[in-house]
């Protein structure tokens, strides 16, 4: 009964989160069942402070996961953009200051020119129109490193923190 009721309060806003991460519907149902399934089977041992916060970066780190089997026909800037987190709580902030040093740590991984790109997309504001720009390459070109660079980060960084 508790499960139900924790499963009906949260999941429609588990979904639309992790929706704006990986944009394909079936993908996402898993994710959701995947987390609920693992709450649900660990409930005895498991101890959980602020549910809330918890579900949202189960449901996040699973997402990330689940990144490599999305498959994209364009390129989508909001990928990085949507997984930035607000953190609620001290252990959040902390797994994502970790997870932002793990991004920048495979960053440095990437070809030189790729990396500058990933960083000037995703540090430093710059638009791709603006990188475009300032490279003297194509717009589509930018895109295509950008996607080279998530592909990397999301291979690199296979599980979740």
């Amino acid at each position: 009964m508790a499960f139900n009721h924790i499963y009906n309060k949260y999941w429609k806003r588990l979904f639309a989160y992790a929706y704006n991460i990986l944009n394909e519907k079936d993908i996402v149902e898993d994710a959701l069942h995947e987390v609920f399934i693992k709450i649900w089977t660990n409930r005895v041992s498991i101890e959980i402070s602020n549910l809330e916060s918890y579900l949202f970066v189960a449901v996040r780190n699973k997402s990330i996961s689940l990144l490599g089997k999305v498959q994209f026909t364009e390129f989508d800037e909001s990928i990085m953009d949507d997984l930035s987190f607000s953190p609620s709580e001290e252990e959040d902030d902390l797994r994502y200051q970790k997870l932002s040093a793990s991004i920048e740590e495979v960053s440095k991984e990437l070809p030189e020119r790729c990396r500058e790109i990933f960083m000037m997309s995703r540090y430093q504001g710059y638009s791709n129109e603006e990188i475009a720009s300032y490279y003297e390459i194509s717009h589509r070109t930018v895109e295509n490193q950008l996607s080279i660079a998530l592909k990397h980060i999301r291979k690199s960084i296979s599980k979740p923190i």
